[in-house]
């Protein structure tokens, strides 16, 4: 009821200095990824907060969480994952930027706001600046660099299996994705 401003989720600029366009803007391209994210719990992520599950054991079964920074940070499109709060052009609620409900593509490889600009010719650049951007949004698994970024929202507080040995592995398996068709 409050709002988010009143809780002190202040918005800050991204340190990549781009803004957030939607999981929709990146399926345009990437239509082989988007209908793999489609069928994950990540395209549903904001409907857990809005409705939580049922289970008996939980101790939140009745407690909506739409509006609490710590979970939206994890369930939402352009918010720090790790130190609750949104980014400029992230997430503001389901009124105001229903295109970032869910956990979508910008989370893990980041705005996509020059990517996009870059590959529909509205920004000039060289070739070798639009390969950089591309470069940019990739999210590499070798260095376990991919495993870090998941394991920001897959922490030992809302997802304790994934800290164990393999299970990265098994994650992926349910999100693999290649870049462009």
């Amino acid at each position: 009821q409050m709002g988010l401003a009143e809780l002190g989720a202040t918005e800050i600029p991204h340190e990549s200095g781009h803004k957030f366009v939607g999981t929709a803007k990146c399926g345009e391209c990437h239509t082989k990824a988007l209908a793999i994210w489609e069928k994950t719990p990540h395209a549903h992520a904001t409907d857990s907060l809005q409705k939580p599950p049922q289970e008996a054991d939980s101790p939140r079964t009745q407690i909506p969480r739409l509006h609490d920074p710590e979970c939206l940070s994890c369930h939402v499109t352009g918010w720090s994952p790790d130190k609750f709060y949104p980014y400029t052009s992230g997430y503001l609620g389901l009124e105001k930027t229903p295109l970032l409900a869910h956990n979508g593509c910008e989370n893990c490889h980041g705005p996509g706001s020059a990517h996009v600009a870059a590959e529909s010719g509205d920004a000039k650049l060289g070739q070798d600046e639009i390969e950089k951007l591309r470069g940019e949004m990739k999210l590499p698994l070798a260095g376990g660099i991919a495993e870090q970024r998941c394991a920001k929202c897959h922490d030992g507080d809302n997802d304790p299996d994934f800290s164990h040995a393999g299970a990265f592995e098994k994650y992926w398996k349910k999100v693999e994705h290649k870049g462009k068709d």
